[in-house]
């Protein structure tokens, strides 16, 4: 008998697996032997019980495994499991890989919320309370790539286009949410309200010339959201860098003698329309674009945005209908700019 620990549940060990390096083995183990026996996942995880959010998902192959339980949701799978799907903790415990637990938050989460999810995956960061930032340093869950080959093949299932919409516009390299958040409220497309200019790459490291290391002592600086070709750059600035001002600043000044415009967005801006938007016209100009050609929010419709992103609200997934819709209504507008 196995148990296979799914959707948030394996969101939830894949983070704590992360945080502590254990590497885990893919496994290929026929889903009809799943079932719903939470007595297995206590015995193996007692540590991480209390951090489990309940219910349990528990992903099952057959009808005839599903448990009515108290604290358990059986997820069905039926057919085989895609290639590199399961991860084995235990003989007899499975979860889901990064890309299955994905696709399956792909059926319920609001395509931004879905963004920022898949950000964290392809970032390199993982949450932890007991850390002073609330998160640590980690690599990736997954790659870009890595799902494509995982989606390569797959018949069309509920998720997959959401999945791949997430794919098309969420950048690697994020070193922290926030910085995911930004990248989606300046480059999300306007169906979703975002100000849709180009991707930026996230903390791009740009070798320093020696008189700019005398300004800022290392090798390289890294810049948070970088567009190369035109050397711009945004920063984004917690909380956590109020102590360290000086380090920013001459990270600032080493910055301008690369030739490199930077400019700081804070925790406040990220979370009001107004300056977002004043602040997407100003990288727009930077970036040689022509905000007329565009289909450009106002702020009541990029706020919608931003509280998706803040977490503000439990907003309903956008169904394809509803996204068609709005691609057929942005068409016709763009036809009379």
């Amino acid at each position: 008998m196995s148990i296979c620990l799914c959707n948030l549940t394996a969101d939830t060990l894949l983070e704590h697996f992360a945080r502590h390096r254990r590497e885990l083995e893919l496994a290929s183990p026929d889903p009809r032997s799943f079932r719903a026996d939470v007595g297995k996942v206590s015995e193996v995880l007692a540590d991480q019980m209390d951090e489990l959010p309940r219910p349990l998902d528990v992903l099952v192959g057959s009808f005839n495994n599903r448990r009515v339980a108290t604290g358990v949701a059986c997820h069905m799978w039926k057919g085989p499991l895609p290639k590199n799907s399961i991860f084995m903790v235990e003989e007899g415990l499975y979860i889901t890989s990064p890309e299955l637990t994905l696709l399956q938050q792909a059926t319920q989460l609001h395509q931004a919320r879905l963004c920022q999810m898949l950000g964290r995956y392809l970032g390199t960061w993982t949450p932890d309370r007991n850390s002073q930032t609330g998160q640590q340093s980690r690599a990736p869950l997954t790659s870009l790539e890595s799902l494509q080959s995982f989606l390569r093949g797959m018949h069309r299932i509920h998720g997959m286009g959401n999945l791949k919409f997430a794919m098309a516009h969420t950048c690697e390299g994020a070193a922290s949410a926030p910085e995911t958040s930004l990248q989606l409220a300046l480059t999300l497309p306007p169906e979703l309200y975002g100000l849709d200019l180009p991707q930026p790459i996230m903390n791009y490291e740009e070798e320093l010339s020696s008189y700019a290391r005398k300004l800022y002592p290392h090798e390289t600086i890294r810049i948070d959201l970088c567009w190369r070709a035109e050397r711009f750059g945004l920063e984004y600035q917690g909380e956590e860098h109020g102590n360290q001002l000086g380090e920013d600043y001459a990270r600032w000044f080493a910055a301008r003698e690369e030739r490199y415009e930077l400019w700081f967005v804070a925790k406040e801006q990220l979370e009001n329309a107004a300056q977002m938007n004043h602040i997407g016209h100003e990288v727009a100009k930077r970036l040689g674009i022509d905000i007329n050609s565009k289909l450009w929010p106002a702020d009541h419709e990029l706020e919608e945005l931003l509280d998706v992103l803040n977490g503000k609200g439990h907003p309903k997934p956008l169904g394809y209908k509803e996204l068609r819709q709005r691609r057929s209504k942005i068409r016709e507008l763009r036809r009379k700019l």
